[in-house]
């Protein structure tokens, strides 16, 4: 009797708020108890075959064949570009998750730990074996609010994702997208934490990459976020503060500057239809890092030897329609565009890049899927080059 007590006591602990705060957390297929401790597992497994045709040059095999990286898009100006075209097979996304929670002395304690052979592929080649090295995703411990350990960003809202087959699972280059170490607590509605810094900068005359500084920052990044709901409708607003270092190791200057933005974005099913509309709306000063894979990055180098922060804007709508019970397809818009216009960064450095894709999606059963999605995308550079990217990408997923 005690100890069916002691089971039913842990799992209504184990109910309550360490879900609420790894709410992104991946659902799991398979579960046990093990002693005291609820263990869960599960992924995917999932493979993707892409015909890419890149407008102005040659792309290497890897991550901006893999999946729609905006700066990994060639543009050449003045003389014609060659225009390349490309077919990949890979089933690098695959993905295993594993999860622990456990009642001890009243409070809930879990971890949480996933990973996947794309985001650290090292030295895999498509030669014979097309080996790829596991990757480090998300490392979390919960402790009733608290986590600690690396998550996706709390200025980033998992509950916005379109569904597309897409290895970054956003519009890229209109999104927050960031997993970094952090201390996060949640506080019904509101969270707050502390996140890793990291300084991208670009030299003077520098670009499209911006690199890391020396890693001197020496504050946390602070953001705060409010979840709220308006009738069957799920949003978003977080803020995000942060310190920009350069010792020295990029461009020569030591500099410090304040960065700073905000994200909106949601969930709103269309009235008594299955549809749904999905947003995001990104802006600030400094925060490049943050957004679409720090595509245009956090500040560059004046010609005074400043830190002169970049701002930018960016934002996607995505709407879902089924077709029926098996079948629906999602259709979306995405765009960023940076303040460039200072003549510190070189020709070929990013100012805008869109996109726009569309997909066809059926599932047979329900931990299958199988799809087709078409994507266009053009980045821009600061002296207005153009280059552009076409893709037709077809996917078979099984989730367990």
């Amino acid at each position: 009797m005690k100890n069916a007590l002691h089971a039913r006591t842990r799992r209504a602990l184990l109910c309550g708020t360490t879900a609420a705060i790894a709410a992104s957390a991946s659902p799991a297929a398979f579960a046990a108890e093990v002693g005291d401790v609820t263990l869960s597992w599960g992924g995917y497994i999932k493979l993707d075959t892409l015909y890419s045709h890149f407008s102005d040059g040659p792309v290497v095999q890897g991550t901006g064949r893999d999946a729609y990286i905006p700066n990994q898009i060639p543009v050449v100006g003045g003389a014609a570009a060659d225009s390349h075209t490309y077919l990949d097979f890979h089933a690098k996304e695959t993905r295993l998750f594993l999860k622990a929670d456990t009642a001890v002395e009243g409070h809930k304690l879990g971890g949480y730990l996933e990973m996947d052979f794309i985001v650290a592929q090292g030295t895999g080649n498509e030669s014979v074996t097309n080996a790829y090295n596991p990757g480090l995703r998300r490392a979390y411990i919960t402790f009733d609010n608290w986590l600690l350990g690396q998550d996706w960003s709390t200025f980033q809202n998992m509950g916005a994702i379109p569904e597309v087959l897409d290895f970054i699972a956003f519009p890229t280059d209109g999104t927050v997208f960031s997993r970094q170490p952090m201390i996060r607590y949640t506080a019904g509605p509101f969270v707050f934490a502390l996140e890793n810094p990291e300084t991208t900068v670009a030299t003077n005359g520098g670009g499209p990459s911006y690199a890391n500084t020396d890693d001197s920052n020496l504050l946390p990044d602070f953001v705060a976020r409010y979840n709220f709901k308006a009738g069957a409708s799920d949003f978003t607003i977080a803020g995000l503060v942060r310190e920009l270092v350069d010792k020295g190791q990029v461009g020569g200057v030591s500099d410090k500057a304040v960065g700073y933005g905000a994200s909106f974005s949601g969930k709103l099913p269309l009235g008594a239809s299955k549809n749904d509309l999905r947003f995001m709306l990104n802006g600030g000063d400094g925060i490049g890092r943050y957004l679409a894979l720090n595509t245009v990055g956090d500040a560059v180098i004046d010609d005074r030897g400043d830190l002169d922060t970049l701002r930018i804007f960016s934002g996607y709508l995505a709407l879902r329609h089924p077709w029926d019970d098996k079948t629906r397809s999602s259709l979306g818009v995405s765009y960023l565009s940076a303040d460039t216009d200072n003549g510190d960064l070189a020709a070929g450095a990013t100012e805008k890049v869109k996109s726009t894709f569309v997909n066809l999606l059926y599932s047979p059963v329900t931990k299958l899927t199988v799809g087709a999605e078409l994507r266009y995308a053009q980045r821009e550079t600061v002296v207005s080059d153009k280059g552009d990217l076409m893709r037709l990408q077809f996917s078979a997923k099984y989730s367990f």
